[in-house]
């Protein structure tokens, strides 16, 4: 469904169509986003939030979006494509899918640093924190099978129920739903003992032998591991501040982002480094990979990922974005 506010888009951006196409462009660029990659998730992302595209990404976007609306400018029109990606975006996150995910969990994971973004709209965003909210809780519903159960309990107790098909309907209906609930509990079982247990798994260190700078990183990717369904738990980042306070001498004050980057141990963060492809979505990342490649995170490689060179973060803000990023890239990962 077409955003309400979508002709005012176009005006933020000092382009005024008839009101009578804006329905068909809204339509093209929701068709345009139904069948995308996680490739083009990121470049969608990217166009939408900091004005950059591959070219060869802006070229298709442009030439399909002309073919299914053909009043749409085919040469000319970059900050309309923006305008385009937006309402791409946008239009994904109606229903709960893998790609709405991918959209929504790259929405935060690019906010990272007030002012950082710059989007068409505050629509999209505002969305995207609506969804991640509400998803995440229809994803963990609270189990209501009594009525289920006392069917199946009749059914099994009849004679020869073995051999009738809806005994068996209800068996395998009540093994799935079992399978479910088990999953969402290991999942909440999986973050307490994690809180509990005053260690962290990547180190196998007792948090109180380190510093919150140090495991800052560590403690997202540990945060991340424990997560069974994707949108995560909305509590995760309030258990992320939990357990960074209970390293030693803990102190949640800002510091340069890349002491932060340099203190963390790069060899347990391996296996969460990211791809060129996500660019800007996904800072602390593509930092990861700079530091264990032997380079240096300096101002040039932060103001690279549109960081200011001077940024000062705390420990749990440092967390909280790493576990953000890590969502993403699993979301994509899904999304293929």
């Amino acid at each position: 469904m077409m955003h309400p506010h979508f002709y005012h888009w176009h005006n933020r951006v000092e382009l005024k169509p008839e009101s009578t196409i804006l329905q068909a462009r809204w339509d093209a660029a929701a068709k345009f986003a139904e069948e995308i990659s996680g490739n083009d998730t990121c470049s969608l992302l990217r166009l939408a939030l900091f004005g950059t595209a591959v070219p060869e990404f802006a070229k298709r976007f442009s030439g399909e979006l002309v073919a299914l609306e053909p009043t749409f400018l085919p040469e000319g029109n970059a900050e309309l494509l923006r305008v385009m990606a937006t309402a791409a975006l946008y239009s994904q996150m109606e229903t709960g899918t893998v790609k709405a995910d991918a959209v929504a969990l790259g929405l935060l994971a690019a906010g990272f640093q007030p002012g950082r973004i710059q989007p068409v709209c505050k629509e999209l965003a505002e969305r995207a924190a609506e969804y991640l909210a509400s998803e995440s809780e229809r994803m963990r519903p609270t189990p209501k099978v009594e009525g289920d159960y006392r069917a199946l309990k009749k059914a099994t107790e009849a004679e020869e129920w073995d051999s009738k098909p809806e005994a068996h309907q209800l068996i395998g209906k009540a093994v799935l739903e079992l399978g479910k609930t088990m999953g969402r509990i290991a999942e909440e079982n999986q973050f307490l003992w994690w809180l509990l247990s005053r260690r962290s798994s990547l180190l196998n260190k007792r948090r109180e032998k380190l510093s919150s700078k140090e495991y800052a990183l560590l403690a997202g990717a540990e945060a991340a591991e424990r997560v069974a369904l994707l949108p995560p738990p909305a509590s995760v980042e309030s258990l992320i501040a939990e357990v960074l306070s209970q390293c030693a001498k803990a102190t949640n004050a800002a510091v340069p982002l890349a002491d932060i980057i340099d203190a963390a141990n790069m060899g347990n963060l391996s296996a969460v480094t990211a791809g060129a492809e996500v660019g800007e979505l996904c800072p602390l990342q593509c930092l990861v990979g700079v530091r264990r490649a032997g380079g240096k995170v300096d101002g040039a490689s932060l103001e690279k990922l549109s960081i200011h060179a001077k940024l000062k973060v705390s420990p749990t803000e440092a967390a909280n974005q790493c576990f953000r990023e890590l969502m993403f890239l699993r979301a994509l990962a899904q999304l293929g």
